[in-house]
């Protein structure tokens, strides 16, 4: 009886330590964040490519192009399915094609993400199997890669998605912080990508063993002086140095077989991860691979700990220092506009302070009622416009306004002006909006 037991619970503690490590494994609690950078990376290099296509679009996918719809008919499986085999009038190609860029744009800016990822899965596969002629492995990658992000919570940070819900809860109180996203699915949607390009690399280093242009150290050579990918600098380095192209071979070869063992581990895995980016940025510049090398970079930062770049977003702050926005409390114009303004900053860079309610020491109430003012951390303050064009370059979220502000010459001459219009009708553009945001105001005269 008592072995039974011992047996029992042996068994009991052998299934328990496997379930956590099994759960260790797929379900840890983490953050979206490396599948919000894939999300960006993948986006931004499918806008390029099939922007890039538009003058070819009937060419390549139309019914009187390289793949008659008759012939792809023909050939496909009954698994094979796209969209375009429906189409029987080139506008009906050209609306899906904008509607489709449309959606790119909006998976790198994280714009209703929960629907247009599915958009560009469907579209993307359609694509592949319309013309099959036209099909190289970057589109299955792709495809694997687009799928993952289908199942996975992406949109809940570095996207527009954020900023609405951020927006809204600083709605309530300017001060309000919405926490990150975490979740279990999440890491287990990390780890599959993880193992996606793992095996993507395993399986290269392997197919190029079986070579013997890999294995005599030729390779690099060959494919330089191809048709394909001739490069004459390249061709004359290598043909004074030899020795070099035998390196890159083997170095190729090496990285590709070390990656899916080392990545693993937290002290090898920094080194492993540059080398995969910098043998696909050599890809990209010197082959001119730039779609494939974009898409197999951001399938490898799913490798980046959010750890890493929780330092790296603390040493920017460091760098940068506090910076502290004076606004107005009574103007519902001026919180909504505050509300948009902080919802860009994601590493709560910028304090703010109602000066109805607690005055700045730097700024007095009469020059408040003339402009907004922030507050540097050696003590200027800075008004309205200027105020802005110091704060966009060094908020990571409000890059994307620097042409805004800094056009030489026209940002200043344009900016000033305009924003001392609004500054002197704000009362007015308040009541135009007739949508008083009663929360924050109550909040601000108790």
């Amino acid at each position: 009886m008592s072995h039974a037991m011992t047996l029992t619970r042996l068994l009991r503690d052998t299934f328990a330590a496997l379930g956590q490590a099994w759960s260790q494994l797929w379900f840890e609690d983490s953050p979206t964040t490396p599948l919000e950078i894939t999300r960006i990376g993948v986006g931004a290099a499918m806008l390029l490519h099939y922007t890039l296509a538009i003058p070819h679009l009937f060419e390549m996918w139309g019914n009187d192009g390289w793949s008659p719809r008759e012939v792809a008919l023909s050939i496909r499986e009954p698994w094979m399915q796209s969209i375009f085999f429906y189409f029987d009038a080139p506008w009906q190609l050209a609306a899906f094609h904008g509607l489709f860029l449309l959606c790119c744009a909006a998976l790198m800016v994280g714009w209703r993400t929960s629907w247009v990822k599915w958009v560009l899965l469907v579209g993307h596969i359609s694509y592949v199997y319309r013309n099959l002629t036209l099909v190289y492995g970057v589109d299955w990658i792709v495809s694997s890669l687009l799928f993952i992000m289908c199942i996975a919570p992406v949109g809940r940070a570095m996207s527009l998605d954020r900023v609405r819900a951020v927006r809204k809860a600083k709605l309530g109180n300017l001060e309000a912080v919405l926490p990150p996203y975490h979740s279990p699915w999440a890491g287990a949607c990390i780890r599959l990508m993880q193992i996606q390009m793992a095996v993507i690399f395993f399986y290269s280093a392997v197919s190029k063993l079986h070579a013997d242009i890999w294995l005599n150290g030729d390779a690099v050579w060959i494919m330089f002086t191809s048709d394909d990918y001739y490069h004459s600098t390249m061709v004359s380095l290598l043909a004074s140095h030899y020795w070099i192209g035998n390196l890159a071979t083997y170095g190729t070869v090496l990285v590709e077989i070390a990656f899916p063992f080392l990545i693993w581990q937290p002290s090898t895995r920094p080194y492993l991860l540059a080398a995969a980016i910098i043998l696909h940025l050599l890809f990209a510049f010197l082959m001119g691979l730039f779609y494939f090398s974009i898409v197999m970079i951001m399938g490898h930062v799913s490798f980046v700990r959010p750890e890493w770049l929780a330092q790296l977003g603390a040493a920017w702050k460091r760098t940068i220092g506090e910076m502290e926005m004076i606004y107005d409390g009574r103007c519902g114009f001026c919180v909504r506009s505050m509300a948009w303004f902080l919802a860009f900053d994601g590493l709560s860079q910028i304090k703010v302070r109602n000066f109805r309610d607690d005055p700045s020491p730097a700024v007095s109430d009469a020059q408040m009622e003339k402009a907004l003012y922030l507050v540097l951390p050696d003590g200027r303050a800075l008004p309205g416009f200027e105020a802005y064009r110091y704060v966009v370059p060094r908020v990571p979220g409000l890059w994307w306004q620097i042409p805004l502000f800094y056009v030489p010459v026209v940002s200043r001459l344009i900016g000033h002006p305009v924003y001392n219009w609004i500054a002197s009708h704000r009362s007015l553009l308040s009541a135009m909006l007739n949508r008083p945001v009663t929360g924050i105001i109550k909040q601000q005269e108790r």
